[in-house]
């Protein structure tokens, strides 16, 4: 439940009643048989955003059609602004789908700026929302197209990608609405990355968690990647299902089981663990044309889509799948061909922004929950290009890309407030991070230099300990930071000493690299600020995260023994 001074501040702006009227305006516009359709690129997706800039500028709002040919909507005074927070989402839907995917976030930042403008209230930095293009994926194959455009990395194969109903390609249906697509095709962003402070996105939540947990919404914690095998062969030897007894069997089916049960045993204890994993096999078919009840089956084939937030994690499976297919090859006598695994990348939600969000949702008494996203995002793209991203979710019913999807106005109200109170609020966690890192940045980055000198000494092993060594002085000869210098030393040193002589991939030195630049900017950031309670919380942060992140390598050596 929302606060009493929330519900009184809020009285004057009816968001429910708004929303539902444009809600079920843009249903009636984009109606389908069933459902509503917003294909990606096309005449209809145009027409909703017209809509939605013919609302916007009906209250004062500033409305814009940017290079992308996305709509981009702010308070008048900020839309020159040079350095903004964006809040967006997308207008397409899949065919015959449910009307508040993608739509909801539009919608919620929207009516965060008419409230802003009706209210006459400031917000905390600059604000603008964009209504994006092209997420879905049941139009071309790809997904994300209009992030990607915007961000530069639309790649040449995605715009080569045929519509799947008149098989032209993205591009041509692209240039088709008025985008210049020279800048598109060489991979240059068409908005300015260095001007996005943070993107934030809302979004309805598609699968079951919020419903049981009975939370209207929740504050995300990252979007999973996943590695999938879109199609796996397994080949056996068929055969009477009467007349071959079990020793001379050769079933590809109940090989599939087993590598299946096994994937299905490690999911349960690493669950068990608190580690984020989920197994899915979506597809199973035996040959139609030969298959029948009598038979045992020379083939079979199955999907493989394996999920987490983790990189470490879906290595591990990846792995772990890799050892148990040779096993049950030698054992079955059969043989799976796997095909080529795709690979997603997780993409982590700003930690300074899931703080932010939560101590927004608990101020207005809204109870802090936080979830990780099965499905992929925008905000997911916009983490990729290391623009600090958070996401906000909304329960829904009835899962997502159907026409029965079922979001509860008051439900999308909450979550509404929860973003308009991280808008409005100057001592939120994230405007006072941003403060302190603009005083880090004028006193310089202390704890940067030490993850800088392995940039500098080109990412190896030896660069581990050169930045070790440093540390180790630098708390020597700065008492104040000797902690932090102390945690950042020991991180790189283990590393150091653990990978001596190892082949590894690049991935991996730049996933430590990564790990450590994080700590050491959150080090920044804190020392920056005066307040010791700030910088013990980012010391005791980091000190988890080094702790979480040596008990992994033990989890995963005794989950594959």
């Amino acid at each position: 439940m929302m606060n009493a001074a929330v519900l009184e501040r809020s009285a004057c702006f009816d968001i429910g009643s708004l929303a539902t009227k444009l809600f079920a305006e843009i249903a009636t516009r984009t109606a389908d048989v069933e459902g509503v359709s917003r294909p990606a690129f096309s005449k209809i997706e145009t027409e909703t955003l017209q809509f939605l800039a013919g609302f916007a500028r009906s209250e004062g709002l500033a409305a814009q059609w940017d290079a992308g040919r996305n709509v981009v909507f702010s308070l008048p005074e900020h839309s020159d602004a040079l350095q903004y927070i964006l809040i967006g989402s997308h207008v397409d839907s899949v065919p015959r789908g449910g009307n508040f995917d993608g739509l909801a976030g539009v919608l919620a930042g929207l009516l965060c700026l008419v409230r802003a403008r009706r209210e006459g209230s400031r917000f905390a930095e600059p604000v603008k929302v964009i209504a994006m293009r092209g997420e879905e994926s049941a139009w071309f194959g790809p997904c994300y197209m209009g992030s990607k455009a915007l961000l530069g990395v639309l790649s040449a194969a995605e715009l080569a990608a045929r519509h799947k109903q008149d098989g032209r390609s993205l591009d041509e249906h692209m240039q088709a609405i008025g985008v210049d697509m020279a800048p598109v095709r060489a991979g240059k962003p068409l908005l300015d990355r260095a001007a996005v402070k943070a993107y934030l996105e809302l979004h309805i939540e598609q699968g079951p968690v919020l419903i049981e947990r009975n939370l209207p919404a929740a504050v995300v914690s990252g979007i999973r990647g996943n590695f999938r095998y879109k199609k796996i062969a397994c080949f056996g030897e068929a055969g009477h299902s009467g007349a071959v007894p079990l020793a001379y069997r050769h079933d590809p089916v109940l090989a599939m089981a087993e590598l299946l049960n096994v994937l299905d045993a490690a999911w349960h204890d690493f669950v068990a663990k608190g580690r984020d994993l989920v197994v899915t096999s979506g597809m199973v078919s035996t040959d139609q044309q030969k298959h029948a009840l009598s038979r045992i089956p020379d083939s079979v084939e199955f999907s493989l889509d394996i999920r987490s937030q983790d990189r470490d994690m879906l290595e591990t499976m990846h792995a772990l799948v890799l050892k148990h297919v040779a096993r049950i090859e030698r054992e079955r006598s059969i043989r799976f061909d796997l095909g080529t695994a795709l690979w997603t990348s997780p993409a982590l939600c700003s930690k300074t922004l899931i703080a932010a969000l939560t101590r927004a949702a608990e101020t207005i008494g809204v109870p802090p929950a936080l979830i990780p996203s099965g499905g992929g995002h925008d905000a997911a793209v916009f983490s990729e290009a290391d623009i600090p991203s958070g996401m906000i979710f909304v329960r829904n019913r009835n899962g997502s890309h159907n026409p029965q999807e079922a979001m509860d106005i008051d439900d999308f109200k909450t979550a509404a407030s929860v973003l308009y109170q991280f808008l409005n609020d100057p001592n939120q966690a994230f405007h006072q991070a941003r403060a302190a890192s603009q005083t880090a940045k004028e006193s310089g980055p202390m704890f940067t230099k030490i993850t800088d000198i392995i940039r500098q000494k080109g990412n190896a092993v030896r660069a581990y300990h050169a930045a070790a060594v440093a540390a180790q002085e630098a708390a020597i000869t700065d008492p104040d930071r000797a902690v932090g210098y102390f945690m950042l030393g020991l991180a790189a040193q283990e590393f150091a000493d653990a990978n001596y002589g190892e082949p590894l991939h690049a991935h991996v030195f730049d996933q430590e690299l990564s790990r450590l630049d994080e700590y050491a900017g959150m080090l920044d950031a804190a020392f920056a600020n005066p307040d010791a309670d700030v910088r013990l919380r980012a010391l005791s942060t980091v000190a988890l995260g080094l702790v979480s992140h040596r008990r992994r390598p033990e989890e995963a050596s005794s989950a594959s023994a």
